[in-house]
């Protein structure tokens, strides 16, 4: 194998181990070693073949770029960002490659002179070992300190706004293997024209590189801050203890569905639940114990209306159930349904097993009221229900 290929394979591996740092895997560890492989082979049997039958240099140059932009299969099947996100990553890091590998040339230059050794064949053997040893340099530096700072900045970046960047480092990926170069005496290897080309394309690389995270770091701080609002949006409309709505946020829903009623006339109905002799648990176990059991009231009376209504603390051990659009007698149903959930559940509790039961005012509002009319409806209903025994069911 010549050194040009085993350089190459370095190379390949160096990156997709950098690729490995910076991107979040959703494959195992053995599954990605044999799609490696696969890949890879892929990659160097095909690039052999345009080796051997192509003639023209340019051309072969071209066609194994081509062949090798097949990793990004590879990158699909192993990693969860998105596309434009693998392909960002991708060129970035291979465009960084290719600048280590212009530096390479005269870094080795150098060390031949030093050395008084001229041949061409080992002057290239240097610059391939400079540079996987600056790949080397990235990969560790991409490992040990901007992989999760990377990772989590990717993550904030929408698919649409990363598909727009990843025009950057493949544009300059292709500027970089096309142009501000020409041929050497040493096989396989293109040079800058002069220093000069190659500072000015240096600066264009890193001055565009900047501009581009410049732009990710405001989009992160955009929806970092969207983010946040609706972090603060969510908290304000909804109980810390229990996760339902909060009564403010549920009275709100009330006018609106009171306003489309007067629209439609579709009619709502509303269920008040109250958990029988909480008082009792409070005292007997605490009120750590009291918060359990409002938190698997609040989980069973979420698992049971879904997507038919909502579902809120009203206050203290009672909660409140909005169902738009619903007759009385399916409220009721829907009551009697949670009744049973909740008679059936074990709460278990410090080596405690504690059951409650729910006690249920149901109602219906009608043309001449207004909303305090039917939640007063539901809650004279609730406490003719706690009159009658608890653990009921009553309509008004």
């Amino acid at each position: 194998m010549s050194p040009y290929s085993v350089s190459s394979f370095f190379t390949i591996l160096f990156l997709i181990l950098t690729i490995h740092s910076l991107l979040t895997r959703k494959k195992p560890i053995k599954f990605c070693i044999a799609a490696f492989i696969i890949n890879t082979l892929f990659v160097f049997v095909n690039g052999a073949y345009v080796v051997e039958h192509a003639h023209s240099e340019r051309f072969i140059k071209v066609a194994l770029y081509a062949i090798s932009i097949f990793y990004i299969v590879y990158l699909n099947l192993v990693f969860e960002e998105s596309l434009s996100k693998k392909v960002f990553t991708m060129f970035s890091l291979w465009m960084f490659s290719t600048i280590g590998f212009f530096i390479a040339i005269p870094a080795a230059e150098l060390v031949s002179g030093a050395s008084g050794i001229y041949d061409a064949n080992h002057n290239q053997n240097y610059i391939y070992f400079f540079r996987n040893c600056i790949n080397l340099l990235v990969l560790i530096a991409a490992y040990f300190g901007i992989g999760q700072h990377y990772k989590t900045i990717l993550n904030l970046v929408s698919d649409k706004t990363i598909r727009y960047m990843s025009l950057y480092p493949v544009i300059a990926f292709l500027l970089l293997i096309t142009n501000f170069t020409t041929p050497t005496r040493i096989a396989h290897v293109r040079n800058f024209n002069s220093i000069y080309d190659m500072i000015l394309f240096l600066v264009f690389i890193v001055v565009g590189y900047m501009l581009v995270f410049i732009g990710i770091s405001s989009a992160s701080q955009i929806v970092s801050m969207k983010c946040n609002l609706e972090r603060l949006e969510l908290i304000s409309k909804t109980d810390s203890l229990t996760g339902l709505y909060n009564r403010r946020y549920i009275m709100e829903k009330l006018g609106n569905e009171f306003m489309n009623y007067k629209r439609t006339k579709k009619k709502f109905s509303l269920i008040i639940a109250d958990i029988d002799y909480f008082k009792k648990i409070n005292d007997s176990f605490g009120h750590a114990c009291g918060d359990e059991v409002l938190k698997a009231v609040a989980r069973n009376l979420q698992g049971a209306v879904r997507e038919q209504g909502l579902v809120s603390r009203w206050g203290g051990e009672e909660f409140l159930i909005l169902l738009p659009e619903t007759k009385i007698e399916d409220a009721r149903i829907l009551a009697d349904k949670i009744k049973k959930i909740s008679e059936e559940e074990i709460i278990e509790y410090n080596g405690f097993q504690l059951s409650i039961t729910l006690t249920f005012g149901v109602a219906v509002n009608e043309d001449h009221e207004m909303i305090d009319d039917t939640i007063k409806k539901a809650d004279d209903a609730l406490y003719k229900g706690k009159g009658n025994g608890r653990n009921c069911v009553v309509s008004s």
